[in-house]
């Protein structure tokens, strides 16, 4: 019994795995947009076999809930959500992985499990999947953007201090930093040179990025460029505001470690205990998964964690 329970969450992990793998490219987002800046070399250049395998195969489920005119608002706010992880992918193409991802769950558990609401528990968790890989992938790429932005403000600063443009000042950072900040700067020159006009590019940043720190250094600028004033003292301003910003969010990470780790311990605790006494007890564990009642402790239990986990995060999580 136990080797084929490993066994089928080998082979779940193995089929979600094959469902992300196209989200875990690490295709370079102005490599994207050089297709529509250069239609010429584009023109020349092969499609690869893979990605037009993986076109034929989910743009068909994709362009049906296109067509369909399902989910409008949730594909609307998936849009939004997935420019600020960076995936160049669909909202329709994200909902059909979601679908699969389900589908997939619910069968394997109906498979492990039979028609038990626990297999629906499975499907729904499959359904979860991508979007927790997509929140995850927004947090990361925000710390590292938030973390960037005080060098990126300096570059500006030092650049209009010497004599430089605002727009070649937004050169100097594209070429000179690396990482998000560096494809998000490169991107606002894209527009800009596109004929976008500078202050809706600026904005047009702010929404992709969604950063609090970047959405104080383009009001200081948009606010210059309508009454005027010494931009580069501005910024210096606000990027010595930003680096003590992060300075603070450091220490305050530090601070509350200890917490943060008893909450993963706590949280974390029943799970190994349950899996030890399925180890070594299984036929007692499996009433828990065979009898109504089994049913109803596992659902408070789960609510019961939940509700904890959810307490720890506000108590250690402290907005700067």
């Amino acid at each position: 019994m136990l080797w084929m329970i490993l066994l089928l969450a080998a082979g779940i992990g193995f089929m979600v795995y094959q469902l992300l793998k196209p989200l875990l490219g690490r295709q370079a987002p102005m490599d994207r947009l050089g297709r529509f800046v250069n239609p010429v070399d584009v023109a020349a250049e092969i499609v690869k076999p893979k990605r037009q395998e993986y076109r034929q195969g989910i743009g068909v489920l994709a362009r049906g809930i296109e067509r369909s005119g399902l989910f409008n608002r949730y594909r609307k706010n998936l849009r939004k959500t997935l420019t600020k992880a960076n995936i160049l992918m669909k909202s329709e193409e994200f909902i059909a992985f979601q679908a699969i991802a389900f589908i997939l769950g619910l069968f394997i558990g109906f498979l492990a499990l039979g028609p038990k609401p626990l297999a629906l528990a499975i499907g729904i968790c499959g359904l979860a999947i991508p979007s927790v890989f997509v929140r995850s992938r927004i947090k990361k790429r925000l710390k590292v953007i938030n973390t960037q932005l005080g060098d990126t403000i300096a570059i500006l600063s030092n650049a209009m201090k010497a004599g430089h443009s605002f727009f070649q000042a937004i050169d100097s950072v594209s070429r000179e930093m690396t990482g998000p900040v560096s494809e998000e700067f490169t991107k606002l020159q894209k527009e800009i040179n596109f004929g976008v006009n500078t202050e809706t590019a600026l904005e047009n940043m702010v929404s992709r990025v969604g950063s609090d720190d970047l959405e104080l250094m383009v009001t200081a600028v948009l606010i210059q460029r309508q009454i005027g004033g010494n931009l580069a003292e501005i910024l210096d301003n606000i990027s010595s505001t930003i680096r003590q910003r992060v300075k603070m969010k450091g220490e305050i990470k530090a601070l509350t470690a200890q917490g943060r780790m008893s909450g993963w311990i706590i949280g974390g605790l029943p799970f190994i205990l349950g899996g030890m006494m399925f180890v070594m007890s299984p036929s007692q564990m499996m009433l828990l998964f065979s009898e109504p009642l089994g049913y109803a402790m596992i659902g408070i239990a789960l609510l019961s964690e939940s509700i904890g986990i959810f307490i720890v995060s506000k108590i250690v999580n402290v907005e700067v």
